[in-house]
């Protein structure tokens, strides 16, 4: 049973189990100049398309200034586009390009390949509720940001 003392152990897990995955992942697909958050984009927009700027920054808690410049980035390869919303000017809208959305589909085949290789591996993990967990504890993290 894991103890107050011990919750910093948490923080430490998820983060290995992000930069294992991560680095396993980036063995499979071509980098193609793509960094990690800049996949975490793509990904994130290939689920949730039609995003403002805002509502990427705040869903993937990156800093809103990192976030322009990793989608300068994207922009630049033809990978995102940014317009701004017809009825708030004050918003850009962020899309993928068909471009951006084959790279996304390449990358979500491996990380979903690479997680099920892992629960294959290792049958005393259930990944239903691993994620049921995960997705309450991020729920709950955005709702207390908001």
């Amino acid at each position: 049973m894991l103890r107050k003392k011990q919750y910093h152990n948490l923080s430490g897990c998820i983060a290995g189990i992000y930069r294992h995955s991560r680095n396993n992942i980036n063995r499979y697909i071509k980098s193609n100049g793509i960094r990690g958050t800049q996949n975490d984009l793509i990904i994130h927009l290939y689920d949730h398309p039609g995003l403002s700027q805002r509502q990427i920054a705040r869903d993937l808690c990156v800093d809103p200034s990192l976030l322009a410049r990793d989608l300068k980035a994207l922009i630049e390869q033809g990978l995102v586009s940014r317009e701004q919303n017809p009825s708030d000017r004050r918003v850009n809208v962020i899309t993928l390009t068909g471009k951006g959305s084959d790279i996304a589909q390449d990358r979500i085949k491996a990380i979903n390949g690479w997680w099920a290789e892992l629960f294959d591996e290792n049958p005393q993990i259930d990944p239903d509720g691993l994620y049921k967990e995960l997705r309450c504890v991020y729920n709950r993290l955005l709702t207390a940001d908001a």
